[in-house]
């Protein structure tokens, strides 16, 4: 009996050993970490890409998970294609679709799994609920991220990564700004204290949370910290980056002189880059366009936008290419449209729209505002003013339900010419005073800016002195608190000043609102300041001419001499044009190198003299031009036309400059270096 009792335990006993084994075997081969060298490359490309360039490497994740497509996946691989295809699909903003692979990807989280990778997994997940608009939950899933670093700090850089990310998510919630920048500042405290390597980083995406909370100062002020780190390090793409983030920067704050230095700067360092890829080069090429479009520089907007297409056709990612693609036509659409073809130019909107539509405009941010506008305009030199309104309209709610601040002045400045032209002249006021009324915001945020960016200054080196004096000489620690008091003390002072000085600061409001119609390089009236002008100005006027003038191949100068030489040029021909103008009248910087002389009651032949004056003073300037047709020194092509005043009808004031033009277009194909009067023609 005890011998069948002890077979029977032996026997079980065996059996057991056997099971154990087997589910053991089996639970090693579901769980092993070999992942194929595809997938292991594909997350670390993952691992390795900042948030803000999501979208990089698209064409080469979506040919790993193809690749393994059909295979037979373990739990390992299944968890990592799912994560592949979650982040594509995230990058490509289907966020339900990549939430869907996300969730899959879960149930095949195993122990072994990286604490870094698991890591990013949840951040990406935080980052698509952001998108979704579901903003607890994805604190929840970051906070799971955050966790993890945690229980694990061998990763600490790994996590400085996706706390930069966070950062940058945060911008994009209602009321994100301040949780942006209170994210990114808990991240700089943190890198700071390892002593991160890589603080250009933190830089960067600090500089963009300051943007985003309309702290422009500041933000560009830590995006330059940036961009010196990568210039030392050579580090060309980041440094190409950088550089057209700032550009597109002062872009918006419409200091295009400024945009167009820093963009062509970005353009020089891409050139030296050999690896950089031609979106890049794309991105920074169209934002040049606009810059110049903005100045009125229509060679240098042309050259730019054909380069833009050039790079388009070279573009060899697939998904790139598309979304660039519907950019272009928007484009060339706003191309059309400003050189008189708003026919054409609304066929190539019509493309661009449907492209939209199907999602393939993604790469940028606020195209659909451009898109709105640019139909807008469209429809303006159409005369279809309902059409033209409805369209502004759009983009205005689309600014303000995305609080894109840098749009407003624009769009409001379109709707008042829409409805000024529809002769609905009271909601045209309306517009025109919501358009001054943003300006003048403006100029008091840079203000506040201005003041924010002292004080932060002021308190780094504060904090910097500090850490310094404390790793010297412990025993200075009663001196420094004396002389932090001794800060504290000014700080209240310099406070109470700012207080007791508004009058003060009204008048320098007042100051900088005379900025904001003069022209940055050249000191003279800008076209805002002329468009004001003509409205208010018509007391006592029976006769008014307009001379629209333009230096002879100035964009050849620029080429033989360089952008230096080309500003020092226009700002001594406006000083002569200046100095040339009686005392009623008004010259203005029309846009690159035109200018526009408004003479107050002065006839044809009183306006024949006044050219023929200017291009002998201009001609005394003796300033040399090789590579001229007409002449070895600058000169001038002058058009001019006369016309009577009726203050009922401020459609002749839009006519006046269009003839003008037509008189200096016939000077500039009759030869150049002369003037011609309209009705001479």
């Amino acid at each position: 009996m005890n011998l069948k009792l002890l077979t029977a335990s032996l026997i079980s006993l065996i059996l057991i050993v056997i099971l154990s084994i087997t589910f053991l075997s089996e639970d090693a081969s579901v769980h092993s970490t070999k992942e194929s060298p595809s997938i292991k490359k594909a997350i670390e490309l993952i691992l390795n890409i900042q948030s803000a360039r999501r979208g990089e490497n698209l064409d080469y994740l979506e040919s790993v998970v193809s690749q393994h497509a059909r295979l037979k996946a373990n739990k390992s691989d299944t968890f990592y294609i799912e994560f592949l295809k979650g982040y594509i699909a995230s990058a490509n903003n289907q966020f339900d679709l990549a939430e869907k692979h996300f969730n899959h990807a879960q149930q095949y989280i195993y122990p072994a799994l990286p604490s870094h990778v698991l890591s990013r997994f949840y951040y990406e997940r935080s980052y698509i609920e952001i998108e979704q608009d579901q903003y607890e939950r994805s604190k929840l899933s970051y906070q799971n991220a955050e966790n993890l670093f945690n229980s694990n700090q061998d990763y600490s850089r790994a996590f400085i990564s996706i706390s930069l990310g966070r950062t940058y998510d945060l911008a994009h919630v209602e009321q994100g700004s301040l949780l942006s920048i209170q994210q990114a500042q808990k991240t700089l405290e943190f890198a700071q204290q390892i002593k991160y390597p890589e603080m250009e980083n933190v830089y960067f995406i600090l500089g963009l949370s300051y943007w985003n909370n309309n702290q422009t100062i500041l933000g560009i002020d830590f995006k330059l910290k940036a961009l010196n780190i990568y210039i030392e390090k050579k580090q060309y793409s980041d440094i190409v980056y950088t550089l057209t983030d700032i550009g597109i920067d002062y872009l918006f704050l419409k200091n295009y002189d400024e945009a167009i230095r820093q963009l062509t700067q970005a353009l020089e360092y891409q050139n030296k880059n050999n690896h950089t890829e031609p979106d890049e080069a794309y991105y920074i090429v169209y934002k040049l366009y606009s810059a110049y479009l903005q100045i009125n520089d229509m060679e240098n907007a042309k050259y730019y936008l054909d380069e833009a297409a050039r790079l388009l056709r070279i573009q060899k990612d697939s998904i790139v290419k598309e979304n660039f693609q519907t950019n272009q036509l928007l484009l060339e659409a706003e191309y059309l449209s400003i050189t008189g073809k708003a026919k054409e130019a609304l066929m190539l909107l019509t493309q661009a729209n449907e492209r939209h539509k199907n999602g393939l405009s993604n790469s940028f941010y606020h195209f659909d505002v451009t898109l709105y506008n640019t139909y807008g305009k469209v429809y303006n030199h159409l005369g279809l003013y309902d059409d033209s309104i409805y369209h502004h309209t759009l983009a205005k709610d689309a600014i303000q339900q995305r609080k894109l601040f840098y749009l407003e002045d624009e769009t409001y400045f379109y709707l008042y010419d829409a409805y000024q032209k529809q002769k609905d002249y009271q909601k045209a006021a309306l517009y025109l005073a919501k358009s001054h009324a943003v300006k003048t915001k403006q100029l008091n945020d840079n203000n506040q800016a201005q003041t924010q960016f002292l004080l932060h200054s002021f308190d780094n080196k504060k904090k910097e002195n500090r850490i310094l004096q404390l790793e010297r000489n412990a025993s200075k620690i009663m001196f420094f608190s004396g002389f932090l008091l001794c800060i504290l003390i000014v700080i209240a002072a310099f406070a109470r000043i700012l207080m007791n000085k508004n009058k003060v600061i009204n008048a320098l409001n007042l100051k900088l609102h005379d900025l904001s119609l003069t022209d940055g390089l050249t000191a003279v009236p800008n076209r805002r300041a002329l468009e004001l002008h003509l409205l208010e100005n018509k007391q006592d006027l029976t006769v008014r001419s307009v001379m629209m003038i333009d230096i002879d191949y100035f964009k050849k100068y620029n080429d033989t001499y360089g952008h230096k030489k080309g500003d020092e040029a226009l700002i001594a021909v406006a000083k002569t044009l200046k100095e040339s103008c009686k005392e009623n009248d008004f010259l203005t910087r029309f846009g690159g190198e035109e200018f526009i002389i408004v003479m107050k009651n002065t006839n044809k032949a009183e306006s024949i003299q006044m050219a023929e004056k200017i291009q002998a003073c201009i001609t005394s300037l003796c300033i040399p031009h090789e590579s001229s047709d007409v002449s070895s020194f600058i000169t001038l092509s002058i058009g001019i036309t006369t016309y009577s005043i009726n203050k009922d009808d401020e459609a002749n004031n839009e006519k006046a400059i269009i003839e003008a033009d037509k008189a200096l277009y016939y000077s500039k194909n009759n030869g150049r270096n002369q003037s011609n009067h309209f009705y001479d023609i």
